[in-house]
């Protein structure tokens, strides 16, 4: 008894130690990319989006993903390999969305650096 609780432990400490370098690099990585999206855009444009994203858009995710969830497991019977390829389906949608935004981003960049230097 007492070897499965040290065990238990130490798997539990593997996992919280996992998740914070897990968070903390997703945190890092999330708040510079979001920052350097704002670097072509004007002073007001900038706070007036940071402020939206910040307040409604984070939050109405947050709620999505819980939607999700509760329709997923009451509406529709689905276990853990039905979440995981719709977690697959949504990471292909994010990562598309993600390379159209940084092929936007570049264009924008590219005619600001142009406006600067004229």
């Amino acid at each position: 008894m007492r070897y499965s609780v040290t065990a238990c432990v130490v798997v539990a400490g593997g996992v919280v130690v996992w998740k914070v370098a897990e968070n903390s690099a997703d945190y890092s990585i999330q708040s510079t990319t979001r920052n350097v999206l704002f670097l072509p855009t004007t002073r007001e444009e900038k706070y007036k989006a940071k402020q939206a994203i910040d307040s409604f858009f984070v939050r109405a995710g947050d709620v999505l993903s819980a939607v999700a969830v509760y329709v997923g497991t009451t509406l529709l019977p689905l276990g853990v390999p039905q979440f995981a390829i719709l977690n697959m389906v949504l990471v292909l949608v994010w990562l598309t969305l993600a390379v159209l935004i940084g092929r936007k981003y570049t264009q924008v960049a590219a005619a600001a650096a142009q406006a600067q230097a004229a």
